[in-house]
């Protein structure tokens, strides 16, 4: 029985990828090259939620059109419901400003952080029954206030929003790395509410961290993710290192588990993670 259900799992998980690959061939016009792990459990469900992250910012118009066109195909294929943009400039990025007019299927809810209001919550029900929680917190000004001496308010707030949260998942999406600073020689202060936020998502059974710019392999909150982007490379003239930065992540939920595939320019499935549902594996 265990035998069986791994052969329908890894079935699974290859038809996936063979779409995507069908998908990025008719998009771009050249052959798709994946990356996986058959171990990575993919059992996807009729009803499954998908949606696409995205790291906002200024693009020159090539790969910019090249990018949406690629999350274009990918959002027809697997029906995806919305966008979250990590972008700290919030409904005034680029990219976002740019989606809805050069693609009519990208006119989907894009959820982004809203500016000047601090940390801040979208939920969205699933087909399936439940909900998934998306908290925005604004990461660069926790890392201003913390070095100017205050940073309460803003943890108080992020806090209050995980306290509310009700979904069946939790999410947490930074523009900028907090969870890097308990690796580096910043001030003590900055160390000291990096290992405050982790305490708070840990607290709060934050499923999830997608990040901008990185993630920290301090092994307190593992759950970490970061969007492809371009954004530390801008003065990068070299096309084929920019393929394989520049990106987005294609998320697959059910009530069990959580999927995310990172899917470079060049249309790569570069990584799988997969997040399990406690007490819930059996769904």
């Amino acid at each position: 029985m265990k035998k069986g259900m791994k052969q329908s799992s890894w079935g699974c998980t290859i038809f996936i990828q063979l779409s995507l690959c069908l998908v990025v061939y008719v998009c771009l016009g050249h052959p798709f090259f994946f990356s996986s792990n058959d171990g990575d459990g993919d059992n996807a469900g009729a009803l499954d939620l998908h949606f696409i992250s995205v790291s906002g910012g200024f693009r020159d118009l090539h790969p910019q059109t090249r990018l949406l066109r690629l999350m274009e195909r990918v959002a027809e294929t697997y029906n995806a419901k919305f966008v979250v943009s990590t972008s700290e400039h919030g409904e005034e990025d680029p990219l976002l400003q740019n989606a809805t007019r050069i693609s009519s299927k990208l006119k989907l809810p894009w959820y982004t952080r809203k500016i000047g209001s601090g940390s801040s919550r979208e939920q969205i029900k699933f087909p399936f029954g439940g909900s998934l929680d998306v908290v925005f917190v604004g990461t660069g000004s926790l890392q201003k206030e913390v070095l100017g001496g205050s940073m309460i308010s803003q943890l108080k707030g992020l806090t209050k929003i995980l306290k509310a949260a009700n979904g069946d998942w939790r999410i947490v999406v930074g523009s900028d790395p907090l969870l890097v600073y308990t690796l580096t020689k910043e001030p003590e202060e900055a160390k000291g509410v990096a290992g405050t936020f982790h305490q708070i998502m840990t607290k709060y059974e934050v499923n999830l961290y997608i990040s901008e710019k990185g993630c920290t392999s301090d092994k307190s909150f593992s759950s970490c993710i970061t969007v492809p982007n371009v954004s530390e490379n801008r003065g990068s003239t070299n096309d084929s290192k920019r393929e394989m930065e520049d990106g987005f992540l294609l998320h697959r939920v059910s009530l069990s588990e959580f999927v995310t595939y990172t899917i470079n320019l060049s249309g790569q499935v570069i990584d799988t993670r997969l997040f399990k549902q406690k007490g819930k594996e059996t769904i």
